[in-house]
Formats: C-alpha cells, sequence, structure tokens
C-alpha cells in the first residue's frame, strides 16, 4: 500500500518550484489569450465573415486548450535542441522562437482556418486555407516571436520559468 503523503523536499527551490499542472495551465491560458485576439485578426485577413471568425475562434479556443501545455513543451524542447538559453542575445532567441512557431503552430493553424470556412459556408474552402495559412508564414517572423515574448511574459507574471529556462523538464541534457 502506498502513501499519500509527499515526500519531502531536498531544498527550498524544489518546494517553491511551480507544479507542472501550473505550468500547463499558464501555457494553456497564455495560448488562449494569444490566440483570440492575433488569430481574429488574421481570421479576418483570411476573408472570414463574422461566423466564420466567431466559429474560428471558437474552435481554436478548444484547439489551444488542448495543445497549450504541448505547445509550451515544445518551445522549450526546441530551446533546448539549440542550446539557447536566456543569456543569449535577442536575435537567436528570436530565431528559435519562429523555428519552434513554424514547426507547431502553422500546420495547427491551416486546420484552425478550414474548421472556420467549414462552418461559415458550408464547404473547406481550401483557397482560404492556403491563404490563411500563406499569410501566417509570411508574418510569421512577427507572429512567432511575439507570441513567445508573450508566452514568456505571461509566464513571468505567474511565476513560471521561460521556456529557455525550462519549466517542464528544467531544460535537464
Amino acid at each position: 500500500m502506498t502513501s499519500n503523503i509527499p515526500e519531502r523536499p531536498e531544498s527550498l527551490e524544489e518546494l517553491t518550484e511551480p507544479s507542472l499542472r501550473k505550468v500547463a495551465v499558464v501555457d494553456t491560458i497564455g495560448n488562449n489569450l494569444y490566440g483570440l485576439v492575433v488569430g481574429g485578426l488574421l481570421d479576418y485577413n483570411a476573408g472570414l465573415d463574422l461566423t466564420g471568425i466567431l466559429a474560428s475562434r471558437t474552435y481554436a479556443a478548444g484547439m489551444n486548450t488542448i495543445t497549450g501545455a504541448p505547445y509550451g513543451w515544445w518551445r522549450e524542447q526546441v530551446f533546448r535542441f539549440t542550446g539557447t538559453t536566456e543569456e543569449d542575445n535577442r536575435m537567436k532567441r528570436t530565431a528559435v522562437d519562429l523555428l519552434a512557431f513554424n514547426t507547431f503552430q502553422l500546420p495547427f493553424y491551416a486546420t484552425v482556418v478550414a474548421i472556420g470556412s467549414l462552418v461559415s459556408e458550408g464547404k473547406v474552402d481550401m483557397e482560404k486555407v492556403e491563404h490563411g495559412a500563406l499569410s501566417l508564414a509570411l508574418i510569421s517572423p512577427l507572429i512567432g516571436p511575439s507570441m513567445g515574448w508573450f508566452l514568456d511574459g505571461f509566464r513571468r507574471v505567474c511565476g513560471v520559468r521561460t521556456a529557455a529556462e525550462g519549466a517542464y523538464g528544467r531544460n535537464e541534457q
């Protein structure tokens, strides 16, 4: 029979380190906040009407709730893989955030536009999906890093380590 009594922490840092659940919740909320505003503007640019934007953002909120924590974890893995830390210059951290964004968020956004067009038009408009994905790819040098900065800022406000510092696995190598 196992005990429900938690083990004694080894250090004060371990005692105050946010739980993985907290990290996941912070990443999920951060992704939803950023996605609501920026995603809505992208949906409008993709040609969706108000109904399509509402459908797209509703779908995206559901998906961001599912993918928020995995994206936070993915960012940390990309930072770790590239050996990027908080001490590296802003340009390197920006490039790493762009890489993380384009390998995770870009394919995801294409499905968001597809669902938005399906709901508003009764069919998946591949032209709008392509236009939305291309638009996001073209502006990803602004969106990817700004999303990373927002998510890291939100993590700091909530007392969680940044992606470069590693909150999920503490960037252990």
